[in-house]
């Protein structure tokens, strides 16, 4: 009995010291003072379609909410909006990866000063939504 109490002692303080180095992990890779959006695309759209943010660093959460094919996501200045997203794209404003159906991806952080610029699916054919930085 006495070795089963030890054994379970054992794997609780592990348990508990997982939780604790994870949320340690987590906050040491998450830059200070980042705002994370979350961008849903349905079907040829964004459901949110214009922000209003001020100058900062963001990060966006993209979720594909039954869309049957795999999503991206860019973010341009709005005066390159209709040149080549691969060399107009904001710097780490690609998603991680392309978001299947039911999927999450991050960009990377997103360093956006005062201007306007949009943000768009190159794989779903969604319109240009606008974001505002005052």
């Amino acid at each position: 009995m006495s070795n089963f109490k030890n054994f379970r002692s054992i794997s609780l303080f592990v348990f508990v010291m997982g939780l604790f180095f994870a949320q340690t992990i987590n906050a040491q890779t998450t830059e200070k003072d980042v705002t994370i959006i979350e961008l849903i695309q349905t079907p040829g759209v964004f459901t949110t379609q214009e922000l209003d943010l001020k100058p900062g660093k963001y990060q966006f959460r993209i979720v594909n909410q039954n869309v049957d094919h795999e999503l991206g996501f860019v973010i341009q200045k709005a005066e390159d909006a209709k040149k080549d997203v691969a060399k107009s794209a904001v710097p780490n404003s690609f998603a991680s990866k392309t978001v299947k159906a039911g999927e999450v991806a991050y960009t990377g952080v997103v360093d956006l000063t005062k201007g306007e610029y949009v943000y768009s699916c190159p794989l779903n054919p969604t319109p240009h939504y606008s974001i505002k930085v005052q």
